[in-house]
């Protein structure tokens, strides 16, 4: 996946994260095709395990090598960063915010991301 080979790329001057926030495609909500034909089907989790859990299994899947933060169940990150369903932020040395990508999956830019990235490396 792009966002890891950047994570390893960049990795020595900027730390990468995920947060894993409520699912996006929870079973009975928005689900995309590609998720039903790979059988990746998750309830929507009532509780902080249950959320571990799911995030775990995506960490598993894509095999991040930066690690995988979890949101709380009242959703705060989520909230906070208007991050649902997906979204690219990079946080400069200062705290603030240095970049935000569009959202997700139709303004989800890596290439502009990337490009950040550099600008701020």
């Amino acid at each position: 996946m792009r966002l890891d080979e950047l994570a390893k790329s960049y990795g020595e001057k900027v730390k990468f994260f995920s947060v894993y926030i409520r699912e996006a495609h929870a079973e009975g909500e928005d689900q995309v095709l590609r998720n039903l034909d790979e059988d990746v089907i998750f309830e929507q989790p009532e509780t902080s395990d249950e959320r571990a859990e799911v995030a775990a299994a995506c960490m598993l899947r894509y095999n991040f090598s930066f690690p995988m933060l979890m949101d709380s169940m009242e959703n705060e990150a989520e909230e906070k960063y208007i991050s649902w369903p997906d979204r690219l932020y990079l946080i400069g040395t200062d705290g603030k915010i240095a970049y935000q990508g569009g959202m997700g999956p139709l303004y989800f830019d890596v290439d502009e991301f990337e490009e950040s990235v550099k600008e701020h490396a």
